[in-house]
């Protein structure tokens, strides 16, 4: 994680968030700035974060993250002070009303779930919307 590999925070098949390594990777008296990304499926989240912060969250057209995904980057002394912590944990998450979920009964309760879970743990959500250009 440390190398800018994402990392599963949570399982989409499992709802299972596996957190108490975070406390191994960095010390307590480390600031973290949580930033997350959420929006409905195929709006280009996982692009919008990799070329605001040159990572490398997988993309593709479709349902192409399940769960929540990490990366842990390293904040460079010159601008710690600017950001006022010394690491970010960038979350990218799949996308809310995906149609291979619409057919189940409980399909918002997911999509509520991961909405209040992301909500939750970041400092900055960004809402990715879809915009239609409908000039002709």
């Amino acid at each position: 994680m440390l190398d800018g590999f994402p990392l599963e925070l949570v399982d989409g098949e499992a709802s299972n968030i596996p957190i108490g390594w975070l406390n191994d990777l960095v010390s307590p008296k480390n600031k973290i700035l949580v930033v997350t990304v959420l929006g409905v499926q195929s709006t280009g989240k996982s692009t919008l974060l990799n070329t605001m912060f040159g990572v490398q969250f997988a993309v593709s057209s479709g349902r192409c993250t399940r769960g929540a995904f990490m990366l842990l980057i390293k904040i460079n002394e010159d601008v710690r002070k600017d950001f006022n912590c010394d690491f970010m944990v960038i979350i990218d998450t799949e996308g809310l009303k995906s149609p291979e979920l619409a057919q189940l009964d409980n399909s918002h309760e997911h999509d509520n779930e991961l909405a209040t879970l992301v909500v939750g743990l970041s400092d900055i959500t960004i809402i990715n919307i879809a915009m239609e250009n409908s000039q002709k």
